[in-house]
């Protein structure tokens, strides 16, 4: 049956000055003026602004061209990067130091974490492993511990008919993990389902997987579609779907004793200003929902979302390639801080991660920084921590 999900309850939409005062309060300690030059960028002067823990600065070979860029991912407090002048960089970010490097090809997918602890990058072979006969090679896939030790190495191929066109798209690259078997690689408009022990690779449709959000013994496939309208299916059937259409969907959020809500992004004008929204909806068809507190913005460039709702989006301000900044929403929907990075000229994608005790910021192809962590004080209505992840190997 369709519902429309349009009863949006504002939990912190007052756009007078007394909510941002109430945020700066729950700023990260120490936080204040940033050093990247926010004191000149006036539309975030009443937000919460915050300094970085560290800025850790990557080894890249600046004779070599930076055609891709990837990550972060992080895993036992280690987060990778990738990056045709480096390959992959894992930087220990509690401390800033490099922990390991693996070489790699000029083309390199985004890193990603596996079952079992491990981390699988996905790049042009730097030392190609023998492929069969009548079989088109790829790239090589290396699975990885956090501490750097190698499990794995080898070429991925498919049939030559079936892969030529996808070993040839230079188009921007993504990784998902599905389930315990099947890693989904796409290149621009083509992707290949991928073994990640054998190495085959077979065309699939080149379709972002759904988002699937579960309650007790039920779960929902969320899609987004062309037109930007929300569409949920329940075991391949229609469940619900929104009438109007979002910018983006970030996520899921899971809070204590709440039913899951589905997390979403809007871009929108407010008295002539161009802004960016964040709000939720109730992921099961019910509704309600709520929504928090905008900042301003043109677009949203890059996303991150951890396992309960914390959220980290990279937005750009203006029409100028140099004014972008980092907003952290707790996963009770409180602004926690913004983050204005260094004013240059950015070409290259910006990458996000959140984890229990950061958020990671992967920008110009050269440099993680490490932002704090995005947990609402315990007394904040709704507050929930994402739990420690396991840093054992």
């Amino acid at each position: 049956m369709k519902r429309a999900l349009i009863a949006i309850i504002a939990i912190a939409a007052c756009r007078g000055g007394d909510h941002h005062r109430d945020a700066a309060v729950v700023a990260h300690a120490g936080s204040g003026s940033s050093g990247s030059g926010s004191a000149t960028w006036p539309e975030l002067a009443s937000f919460p602004l915050i300094e970085p823990d560290r800025v850790v600065a990557l080894p890249t070979r600046q004779n070599t061209p930076r055609f891709d860029v990837g990550g972060p991912v992080a895993l036992g407090g280690v987060a990778v990067v990738s990056s045709s002048q480096f390959g992959f960089v894992a930087v220990d970010y509690k401390t800033g130091q490099i922990a390991w490097t693996k070489p790699a090809g000029l083309h390199v997918a985004p890193p990603i974490t596996r079952a079992g602890g491990s981390f699988l990058l996905i790049g042009e072979c730097f030392a190609p492993p023998p492929v069969p006969a009548g079989r088109t090679l790829l790239g090589c896939a290396r699975t990885i511990t956090p501490a750097g030790t190698d499990q794995g190495y080898i070429a991925i191929h498919g049939d030559a008919k079936a892969v030529d066109a996808f070993s040839n798209e230079p188009g921007v690259q993504r990784v998902w993990s599905l389930g315990d078997r099947e890693v989904m690689w796409r290149r621009g408009d083509l992707a290949v389902i991928v073994d990640p022990v054998s190495g085959i690779a077979t065309p699939t449709a080149a379709a972002d997987p759904p988002l699937v959000v579960s309650y007790k013994d039920r779960a929902w496939s969320i899609t987004h579609g062309d037109d930007g309208r929300i569409v949920a299916t329940e075991h391949g059937k229609p469940a619900w779907h929104t009438e109007r259409g979002y910018t983006e969907v970030l996520g899921a959020v899971y809070l204590p004793e709440q039913s899951p809500m589905l997390r979403l992004s809007n871009a929108g004008r407010y008295r002539g200003h161009p802004e960016l929204s964040l709000m939720d909806i109730d992921a099961t068809g019910s509704m309600h929902g709520q929504v928090a507190f905008p900042v301003p913005g043109i677009a949203l460039v890059a996303h991150a979302i951890d396992s309960i709702g914390d959220v980290a989006l990279a937005v750009q301000l203006d029409a100028s390639l140099d004014h972008h900044f980092i907003v952290g929403y707790a996963a009770n929907s409180l602004l926690m801080w913004v983050y204005p990075l260094p004013r240059v000229q950015r070409a290259d994608p910006i990458g996000l991660a959140v984890t229990p005790d950061a958020v990671l910021v992967f920008h110009d192809g050269d440099t993680l920084t490490v932002l704090p962590e995005l947990s609402a004080p315990p007394t904040a209505p709704g507050a929930a921590r994402a739990p420690l992840e396991n840093s054992t190997p």
